[in-house]
């Protein structure tokens, strides 16, 4: 008689279990998203699932617009923070860690105060939130950055950061930078460049 190896018919909860957690992050902050008032996909119906224009009131609420680059950004710095703790937590973890940071984010950069925060420091003047469907894909775009910045590595992913911002400033005036820079520390000058001032 064969007995068969445990460990061979053992289901592996450690890799299914950040999976979960973040499906069920996802589900909470679609919730509240929606419960906020936020609605599902731009009010104008189109079914392009890109708005490539930053000043129109279609930004931010198709799947993907300009910003979703500074969304690849965020996965790339992420995986360089989380990368430190390598010898700690698996990759799984750190990716599950990750982004359910990045959702947070997405719920509170959704909410009032940071909402009318954008409209009155930045440049985001009428900015009145995400869709529920261009936070969904904001969060896909960090979980790319996140795996681009596995399989380039340190100098690439720098190099892929540097591009990325200096590409965003050219074609639009705002990148990364400038977005923490002036959801902080509102500079007047730089409020009147990008509106083209």
């Amino acid at each position: 008689m064969t007995v068969p190896c445990p460990d061979a018919a053992a289901p592996t909860p450690l890799r299914s279990r950040p999976v979960a957690i973040v499906a069920g992050v996802v589900l909470l902050a679609v919730v509240y998203l929606r419960w906020q008032g936020r609605v599902w996909w731009c009010a104008c119906g189109g079914l392009n699932p890109v708005s490539i224009t930053v000043w129109s009131p279609h930004n931010s609420q198709h799947l993907f617009d300009p910003y979703s680059l500074s969304h690849v950004l965020h996965g790339i710095i992420f995986f360089g923070g989380l990368w430190l703790l390598r010898r700690r937590l698996s990759l799984n973890i750190r990716a599950a860690l990750a982004a359910s940071i990045e959702i947070g984010w997405e719920v509170l950069e959704n909410s009032p105060i940071i909402v009318n925060r954008y409209r009155a420091a930045t440049i985001s003047l009428g900015y009145s939130g995400d869709s529920i469907i261009n936070s969904l894909g904001d969060v896909a775009s960090f979980v790319l950055g996140f795996y681009v910045a596995r399989k380039l590595g340190l100098w690439w992913s720098l190099g892929m950061i540097l591009g990325v911002e200096v590409l965003m400033l050219w074609l639009m005036r705002d990148n990364l930078t400038l977005n923490v820079l002036m959801l902080l520390w509102p500079i007047d000058a730089i409020r009147r460049w990008q509106s083209g001032g």
